[in-house]
């Protein structure tokens, strides 16, 4: 039986404290083979349409990346086939994306084409007044993250006060060491390596969700970060990253959910290396295998004494924080099911159908001439 391709599972977009954050101009390299931007209202069938031909090339033993959204967690926003250089990226609000090298590389796909306009503006009013709902319930949203951010860094900064950073360079000192010293792995070449930045968690509709076990589950070599917030761990995978680029190596980095300024976990694919965190709400449990760096060992006990009673009201007021906001994403996504209803009666999905598989013939055409696809 011939074997089927994995599946990795991320995020190119998310909610966060800071707003809407996108991370869309890493879903693949400029000059990929082919960029294919899906354009199309909602419901149109812009999220089905890659998923079918995400399963096709799955099938036929090529690793693919689901990028899905996270305003709409069972939604695609992206679907990447690497070995062929090969991305489909929906390209609507509010992450509009639009060809960079139209023909040689990028091109649109308008699914609109295939939409009764007629029938569409009979229904102009309700589109444009569930869109405006839509709008303000994530403006509703992101103020409640900015709130919870916010308190969020005030937990932090209680535990910093007691942090041992001498300790915390030691960790740190002692893992680079691990990775790039003792395996010899070191080479200082002139190239520097490329960084990919991505979310392999998200805020949404239905509250903090990750992919981590698609991303880190198949590196053989896991480091596990764990500790409260303000104990370094954002900082320790910073330096692992750093190091790994200064060297030549090729990394993905995966950003904090409600924080994108700050980096959670790391991927360094040719050397196998897997460096998590994992700390609430994404417990990466950890196996024999697994090396385990525990940054609580850093804390003074005395100092989190002095503001067990800050850190405890901080904990509560951001999770009554956060789930007010995850509420009202979840209100979107519900008023948008709602403005889909109006574009779903519309279209003809059995056009839609044979694009679909016009377009799967012509990435299969790409596929043969990296390999020979049966």
């Amino acid at each position: 039986m011939a074997r089927q391709g994995a599946i990795k599972r991320v995020f190119p977009g998310g909610n966060t404290g800071v707003g809407f954050h996108s991370f869309y101009d890493y879903i693949i390299e400029p000059d990929a083979r082919r960029i294919m931007v899906i354009k199309g209202g909602p419901g149109v069938g812009k999220s089905t349409f890659m998923h079918a031909i995400g399963e096709a090339m799955v099938e036929r033993g090529f690793d693919v990346e689901y990028m899905h959204c996270s305003s709409d967690n069972g939604s695609l926003d992206g679907v990447v086939v690497p070995e062929i250089g090969v991305a489909m990226i929906d390209g609507t609000a509010p992450h509009v994306v639009d060809p960079k090298n139209p023909g040689c590389v990028d091109e649109i796909i308008h699914l609109g084409d295939f939409w009764d306009e007629s029938k569409m503006r009979a229904h102009k009013a309700e589109i444009m007044e569930c869109n405006r709902e839509v709008g303000r319930f994530f403006a509703r949203a992101y103020r409640f993250l900015r709130a919870a951010k916010t308190i969020h860094d005030d937990w932090e900064a209680a535990n910093i006060e007691g942090m041992n950073s001498a300790a915390a360079n030691k960790k740190a000192v002692a893992v680079l060491d691990q990775i790039f010293a003792r395996k010899k792995v070191v080479r200082m070449t002139a190239r520097v390596g490329k960084e990919r930045h991505l979310f392999a968690s998200a805020i949404t509709p239905d509250g903090p969700l990750n992919y981590l076990e698609t991303v880190v589950g198949p590196m053989p070599t896991k480091y596990i970060i764990q500790g409260e917030p303000g104990t370094g761990k954002s900082t320790l995978v910073g330096k692992v990253a750093a190091t790994a680029v200064e060297h030549g190596y090729d990394v993905e980095i995966y950003h904090c959910a409600l924080d994108p300024g700050k980096v959670e976990h790391l991927i360094i694919p040719r050397l196998g290396v897997a460096v998590v965190t994992s700390a609430e709400p994404h417990i990466y449990p950890a196996d024999e295998t697994d090396l385990v760096i525990d940054m609580n060992e850093c804390l003074s006990r005395k100092v989190v004494e002095k503001y067990a009673d800050v850190v405890a009201f901080d904990r509560e007021e951001f999770a009554r924080l956060f789930d007010r906001a995850v509420s009202f994403i979840a209100r979107a996504k519900k008023t948008h099911d709602k403005m889909e209803s109006y574009y779903v009666p519309n279209m003809d999905f059995a056009t839609v159908g044979a694009l679909r598989e016009k377009t799967l013939a012509r990435i299969l055409a790409y596929a043969g001439e990296v390999r020979k696809v049966v």
